[in-house]
């Protein structure tokens, strides 16, 4: 199959940007898919995302909105003009739509650029850094915006700034990939397997494009988990009661703490090891010193960190780093939770002061003012073996055999066969200042980003009506009255993820429970994620619809009174919510979905009765 050009892709993006059902989107984006080859495809994958490889890869364009304004300006300039820039940014509401004005005004038309050119392009802005990186950064996008027409320009701006602004996640994309094979998401089961085990984005495409239906189902069929690439992160479900544990999970079952941290896989393996096949990225970082992947030649082994949400954070946690190192296993992939930890009184730390460990910078200060401890609960693969899909019980066991020390500890797993039993345990680990307990059932694999029956989280929230907390996505906010309107922010539009079509459903306004310092601060988040008109994965109703639309990226954390039905509607809402917790370590895809708050709504029926 012959390159695409970006004009094509471009036109492509603003087909799906025009198109508000998410069953058109699915179906313009396969259709295009078949006509690519590898490569492109790939490409086209990792874009779409507004990346240049996967998100566990730390490679960022580092490239502001600010900067395209000031950029704009210096051009504008050049050509004998004088114009505000920014006002007109503030106007349209998007640096797509900003660029694509001014580059009409300017005349550029397009030099027929093919996609994997752009692609390149794009790597050369990745690769500037260090001192006079902003002007060489400057003069590539200057260059580079003189062959591209207004259409082209508004969306290289907007991977530049990671945001195409059409909605389209990872999740739509394995959507995308089995309609490809087969025209419906028969083969999805099977794509959230593979894409689970090995969460890069265009290396899951590869094995779909240009290939027939047996080689695909081949191909994901032989996926599996590799020390160096996140795992998605199995997620719990929720009870209403003590006694549910076991009608759901057996006689006996396995409990440990649920810590209030950073969920955090720790990697380690022999650099030989990581290799990532079919990666059109990859040639990129070969040619560069390798710094990212691998570690110096003095030390046989690489460690790394990753997020829930791929984010690779190595860099932050030293201390764990040190740890994995010390252990004397040529490779493993633990499942943990980072922790602040205060080793004169001997207590974990809050969560809020926990993440201020994510500073990329002045690391060395932060590792003395705030250590870490990462405690261990699960492990997925040793000594070169995939152990994920043994039992639960037995990789507790594997675990327990794994000697660890320093800033790596392992939870401790008690095996539990009676409610009474699991109520004792649960208090005395909520008298520890922990969240609660994660209750697993002995018998199961490790899933990746599933989330069953099979481990049940019992939280302090139980005591309440509402039996849990609830992770909401941020798509708006209102301004506000009276001092709250100086803040910027007065309530956040908060919505539940809907997985049957990968939107965002608009459920309450949160203003309880922020600061003025919260609200300034949350106001500022919002910079370069507002826009003009509500996102096409949105949905609201007129009562809540915002002051102020925003891209749904952030998650936060709420808790309320109740969870109660509209009066006349079948949808649910929340009575009195109020903030937790800003900025959940979180993608948006893991914010609680409407079929849990449907669950949670029976729940608390159910505990009602019991009172």
């Amino acid at each position: 199959m012959k390159n695409v050009t970006f004009s094509r892709v471009c036109e492509i993006f603003n087909n799906l940007e025009s198109t508000a059902s998410r069953n058109e989107m699915t179906s313009i984006l396969s259709s295009f898919y078949k006509d690519l080859n590898k490569e492109d495809s790939q490409i086209l994958s990792y874009l779409i995302l507004g990346r240049v490889v996967p998100f566990f890869v730390n490679k960022e364009f580092n490239y502001s909105e600010k900067s395209f304004v000031s950029l704009l300006g210096d051009i504008l300039k050049v050509g004998g003009r004088k114009e505000n820039i920014g006002k007109k940014r503030n106007e349209l509401g998007d640096i797509g739509d900003t660029l694509e004005y001014f580059v009409k005004e300017l005349k550029y038309k397009s030099g027929g650029l093919f996609l994997e050119e752009i692609y390149e392009i794009l790597w050369k802005i990745v690769k500037t850094y260090g001192t006079g990186s902003v002007e060489k950064k400057n003069g590539i996008i200057a260059d580079t915006l003189k062959k591209l027409s207004p259409l082209e320009a508004k969306y290289f701006a907007r991977i530049v700034c990671g945001s195409l602004r059409f909605g389209v996640n990872s999740k739509t994309l394995l959507d995308v990939f089995s309609f490809v094979v087969q025209g419906d998401k028969g083969i999805r089961e099977e794509l959230d397997r593979a894409y689970g085990a090995y969460a890069d984005i265009g290396y899951i495409c590869s094995l779909v494009v240009e290939n027939t239906k047996e080689e695909v189902e081949k191909n994901l069929k032989g996926v599996r988990i590799e020390p160096g690439v996140p795992v998605l992160s199995r997620l719990v479900e929720r009870v209403a009661t003590f006694e549910e544990v076991f009608e759901r999970l057996g006689d006996s079952v396995l409990v440990q703490s649920k810590y209030d941290g950073l969920r955090c896989q720790i990697h380690k393996y022999e650099k030989g090891e990581l290799r990532h096949k079919e990666s059109v990225w990859l040639k990129y970082l070969e040619s560069e010193d390798n710094s990212s992947l691998f570690s110096s030649v003095e030390n046989k082994y690489e460690v790394k960190l990753f997020t829930r949400n791929l984010e690779d954070v190595t860099e932050m946690f030293p201390e764990v780093v040190e740890s994995a190192m010390a252990i004397d296993r040529d490779s493993f992939i633990l499942d943990s939770e980072v922790l602040g930890w205060n080793s004169k009184i001997e207590k974990f730390l809050t969560f809020q002061e926990t993440m201020q460990r994510r500073r990329k910078y002045d690391v060395k200060n932060m590792r003395e003012s705030i250590p870490v401890k990462a405690m261990a609960f699960d492990i997925l693969y040793l000594d070169s073996v995939d152990i994920s899909e043994k039992d639960t019980e037995e990789r507790v066991e594997i675990l327990n055999t794994l000697s660890v020390g320093g800033a790596i500890d392992k939870d401790k797993t008690v095996e539990v066969k009676s409610v009474e039993e699991l109520y004792e345990v649960f208090n005395r680990t909520v008298a520890k200042g922990h969240e609660g307990v994660i209750v697993k059932q002995k018998i199961g694999t490790y899933l990746p980003g599933v989330r069953n029956y099979e481990w049940i989280k019992l939280k302090k929230s139980m005591e309440s009506k509402l039996v849990d907390s609830i992770d909401l996505v941020a798509v708006g906010y209102s301004f506000g009255s009276g001092r709250r309107s100086s803040l910027g922010v007065g309530a956040i539009l908060g919505a539940l993820y809907n997985e049957d079509n990968n939107t965002f459903e608009a459920i309450c306004n949160v203003g309880t429970g922020f600061s003025d310092d919260q609200l300034k601060n949350t106001f500022k988040s919002f910079e370069g994620d507002i826009v003009k008109k509500k996102p096409n994965n949105v949905e609201v109703e007129k009562s809540l619809i915002p002051d102020v639309w925003v891209e749904p990226r952030i998650v936060f954390t709420v808790e309320a009174d109740e969870i109660s039905m509209k009066k006349g509607k079948r949808s649910l809402s929340l009575r009195f919510p109020r903030l937790i917790e800003w900025g959940r370590d979180k993608g948006i895809t893991e914010a609680t979905s409407v079929k849990e708050l449907e669950s949670m709504y029976e729940k608390q029926k159910k505990v009602e009765k019991s009172k």
